[in-house]
């Protein structure tokens, strides 16, 4: 029998640590894919992913309830995140794109057509790594609303709830961020292409 979230939290509010570790196990790939999205690079995301697990064991006799326990560790992975990508940013005026980003991160991943040309997939894979690059790119919290939206899939109530904000802002969010990811791929097309 699996144990829910919140059976687990309790068990681990006791001592349980193999509860606690179930709980890890259950949430450190949405985790990561978060804190990725929003700092950017891979080493920068699995230290974030980790001190969000440490922060949340440390907190567990704050988590109310009132809310699903992913959604109170998305908002802890948010907080962290956006530490450490000012942090990353301060250190380094910019953010290098330049590495691709593979398909472990989690990102739904579309099967290639066996029947399609090898270079039609090629630039299928390039175009999905241009797109991560790009999402990377955006300031944090624009980042995260879409990664929580569009790849994470959680509704505007979840989001709202996990960032601490009016579901109004959380849309308007999401549509700036839109827009931001829009300007992104239109200057990354070059000239000649669009002809």
């Amino acid at each position: 029998m699996d144990l829910s979230d919140e059976e687990l939290v309790a068990r681990a509010r006791e001592g349980d640590r193999p509860a606690f570790a179930r709980l890890v196990e259950r949430h450190s790939v949405s985790v990561y894919n978060l804190t990725l999205r929003m700092v950017g690079n891979r080493e920068d995301a699995e230290e974030a992913a980790q001190d969000v697990f440490v922060r949340a064991y440390r907190s567990l006799d704050r988590f109310r309830g009132d809310s699903r326990f992913s959604t109170w560790l998305y908002r802890i992975a948010v907080n962290v995140s956006l530490s450490s990508a000012r942090r990353s940013r301060r250190d380094l005026s910019t953010t290098s794109l330049s590495e691709p980003e593979d398909d472990e991160d989690g990102l739904p991943m579309q099967l290639p057509d066996p029947l399609a040309d090898p270079a039609e997939r090629f630039e299928q894979a390039e175009f999905r790594d241009h797109v991560r690059n790009m999402v990377a790119a955006l300031p944090p919290i624009y980042s995260a609303v879409i990664s929580m939206y569009h790849m994470q899939s959680l509704s505007y109530d979840e989001i709202a709830e996990a960032l601490e904000l009016p579901i109004g802002t959380v849309k308007a969010r999401l549509f700036r961020a839109r827009a931001a990811l829009r300007k992104l791929i239109y200057r990354s097309i070059e000239p000649d292409t669009l002809s």
